[in-house]
């Protein structure tokens, strides 16, 4: 503080005096002021040192402040052979299976065959009335030996010049009209025999003894179960994967053996709808399995090398899925295109070269550009990564 200005013998004067006296307090007085003063300067003092305590520190001081590496674990990609597995639905149907019917609007007369009986090809099942077609043909046969003993007799007379050659044309005209009768009504008494076009297992019959039946009209069902086909649909992509003559293993249901069957044909056009392709395939141990049985069909597809990489490693994300890779010690984020899935790992298509270096843990609090450090791997966890 300042020295006081009032002289030394005054100030000796005033100590002397009584503190009641009026000449002491104005001394007082004249102190007051330069005590305010020296309390501002103080408090000034103290806000400065707290402003300088709060600035932020220095370069040096945020590097060593500077957070460490994130642990992590790394999947080291490489490539794999892979044969791709699709799975499909099916329907078994029949070796061949046709509905019997009458050709001719007929009585039935004859039924030679009982339900879920086992038939040959050509084998008679039905019999239909056939009287009158049989008098008929006898009719004809009669005027057809007259018809021939005309023509032998015009053909001689022809050779003498006796008749004309016209009058034996027509005699021989004759003849072959009559014979032409027979033979349509042959074929209609084939007719009145309905047969088995193939081998195979009759139905159920649904016609008895005395049945009037019209062209049409069902008399049972002929199916071959000897061996089966499967038709069974696969996605639009696959459909150049599948070749005539390849396997495929297929399950029904409340069967627990796995059955077999071989390509056969494909479908040469992509169904609108459902955009997938039709594959019939020839099952040729059915093994008790019927016709209409529902089947889950699994198709082995042909290998090829390949990339994967642990499933919990692909983030999606609204521009695609992604990855990070470790490059450095730095998090650097991919975007990829996938493939094949399995339970554990995927499948990638692109965005991956084999010795890239997948983050496989701590991706939650990983981003892009984060320092990173290696870990090892749960051994669990890498077990994942293989087929």
């Amino acid at each position: 503080m300042p020295d006081d200005p009032t002289p030394a013998s005054v100030r000796r004067d005033e100590a002397a005096l009584p503190p009641t006296s009026p000449r002491r307090g104005a001394t007082a007085r004249r102190l007051v002021p330069w005590l305010l003063t020296g309390l501002a300067i103080a408090a000034v003092a103290v806000v400065a040192a707290g402003r300088s305590s709060a600035e932020p520190p220095g370069p040096a001081a945020m590097k060593s402040a500077a957070p460490p590496p994130l642990p992590v674990q790394v999947h080291v990609v490489q490539r794999e052979p892979y044969a791709p597995v699709i799975t499909g639905t099916g329907t078994l149907v029949p070796n061949e299976a046709v509905d019997i019917s009458a050709e001719l609007a007929r009585k039935l007369v004859t039924v030679a065959v009982e339900d879920g009986q086992l038939v040959a090809e050509g084998q008679v099942l039905f019999e239909l009335d056939a009287r009158d077609i049989l008098a008929r043909i006898a009719r004809l046969r009669a005027q057809a030996r007259y018809a021939r003993a005309s023509f032998g007799r015009y053909a001689s007379l022809s050779e003498s010049g006796a008749v004309s050659e016209d009058s034996r044309d027509s005699s021989k005209l004759r003849v072959e009209e009559v014979s032409a009768q027979i033979r349509e009504l042959e074929v209609e008494l084939e007719k009145t025999h309905v047969v088995a076009p193939f081998s195979g297992t009759f139905g159920l019959r649904p016609v008895s003894v005395g049945a009037w039946v019209a062209p049409g009209t069902p008399l049972g069902r002929l199916v071959d179960i000897g061996t089966l086909k499967l038709d069974f649909r696969l996605p639009e992509r696959h459909a150049a994967d599948v070749v005539v003559g390849s396997e495929v293993t297929f399950e029904v249901d409340g069967r627990p053996d796995e059955l077999r069957a071989i390509v056969t044909a494909i479908e040469p056009a992509i169904e609108r709808a459902s955009r997938s392709v039709v594959v019939r395939a020839k099952v040729p141990d059915p093994r008790g399995v019927l016709p209409g049985a529902f089947a889950t069909v699994t198709v082995p597809l042909a290998s090829r090398d390949t990339i994967f990489v642990p499933a919990i490693a692909v983030i999606p994300s609204a521009t695609g899925s992604r990855v990070f890779v470790d490059k450095d010690g730095v998090a650097t984020e991919v975007l990829v295109t996938v493939g094949a899935r399995e339970p554990a790992r995927v499948e990638i298509v692109r965005g991956l070269a084999p010795g890239d270096r997948v983050l496989i843990s701590n991706l939650v609090r990983v981003r892009a550009g984060s320092p990173v450090a290696e870990i090892p791997a749960d051994p669990k966890s890498a077990a994942g990564t293989k087929r």
